[in-house]
């Protein structure tokens, strides 16, 4: 099926059959073990499958020309068409105009459709939070980003990492310097490695990865770097790829928002329209940082809670753009 444009297979390994609701995921170029986007979508829809009972599979994109292709096959084999990826965005808008009785559940963007329903995130409000860590643990005073490639939800990410780190500058008078690279590319982790060991070949030694499947090359990177060199992860828990040389994952739930998306569309719910999570939904926040939790101090512990506290109740208001935080009033932790 699709022989050298795209990858299929389900939950059981087999197509999916029967008289049940069927869903098709259709992933970006970095599919699936990418530790993060797109694992995190497929698990959204392996739970609808042991939950729900409906049919789920998938469809690999090795390219973007593959997107209309995908989403045309998907349209004519499922229930619900599950596009992942901001990127995918003018494809799906085509396609679901062509397939008006096919139910498009889009993720990473705002997108309006009669049949369209898009989920977008607050990534920010959780990468606020890891902000805060990396700038309060880093002992160079130098912290790294390594983004996949420059598009807004990325940049919503970058935007609030930045602000926590401003924020910390600013409450902790600590001097913390900023460095950031483009790979280009979701699906190159080799490149990404290579930035990310030029980053700590400069001092950093706490290094986000916004990169998606290109990321595992920053984890690989710290792993090489000795002791006190970090990784942040980011979509997935990616804590224990590397146990006490991640130091934290910022978590985007993309699985949860995927599961209730598909359970709206079989229970008859199915709301089109945008759909804009944070926060407070428990769509974003940090991981449990089960291996290096030892390495907050009590004032650390202290800004975090007082953060989340502030943004839960709306007195913080995370920039999601990298342009805004310069102008971002640092609030009193």
């Amino acid at each position: 099926m699709l022989v050298g444009v795209a990858a299929c297979g389900d939950s059981a390994g087999k197509r999916p059959e029967g008289k049940g609701f069927r869903v098709v995921m259709v992933m970006d170029m970095a599919g699936l073990g990418d530790k993060g986007f797109n694992d995190a979508g497929w698990q959204g829809v392996r739970r609808a499958v042991e939950e729900l009972g409906v049919g789920g599979k998938y469809l690999q994109s090795a390219e973007q020309a593959d997107y209309v292709p995908n989403l045309n096959l998907a349209a004519q084999q499922a229930d619900a068409v599950l596009a992942m990826g901001f990127l995918m965005m003018d494809a799906v808008k085509k396609v679901a105009a062509l397939h008006p009785g096919t139910k498009f559940i889009f993720v990473d963007g705002r997108l309006d459709g009669a049949n369209i329903s898009s989920y977008d995130f607050k990534a920010q409000d959780g990468a606020y939070l890891g902000g805060i860590v990396a700038a309060m643990v880093t002992r160079t005073g130098k912290v790294g980003t390594v983004i996949g490639m420059d598009i807004p939800p990325v940049r919503a990410y970058e935007a609030g990492f930045m602000a926590g780190i401003e924020t910390v500058r600013i409450l902790e008078k600590k001097p913390v310097g900023y460095m950031s690279a483009n790979v280009g590319d979701f699906n190159n982790p080799s490149r990404a490695k290579s930035l990310a060991q030029g980053m700590i070949g400069r001092g950093a030694d706490v290094v986000l990865q916004l990169a998606g499947n290109s990321g595992l090359g920053v984890i690989e990177a710290t792993k090489d770097a000795g002791d006190s060199v970090y990784a942040i992860g980011a979509d997935l828990d990616q804590d224990d790829l590397a146990p006490g040389k991640v130091l934290v994952s910022i978590l985007k739930r993309i699985d949860v928002a995927v599961f209730e998306a598909i359970r709206s569309a079989v229970d008859g719910q199915f709301q089109p329209g945008h759909h804009l999570l944070g926060l407070a939904d428990g769509a974003t926040g940090l991981s449990r940082m089960e291996h290096t939790r030892h390495l907050l101090g009590n004032r650390a512990e202290e800004m975090l809670r007082k953060a989340e506290e502030g943004i839960l109740s709306g007195v913080i208001e995370v920039p999601g753009k990298v342009e805004e935080v310069e102008a971002f009033e640092v609030p009193k932790l």
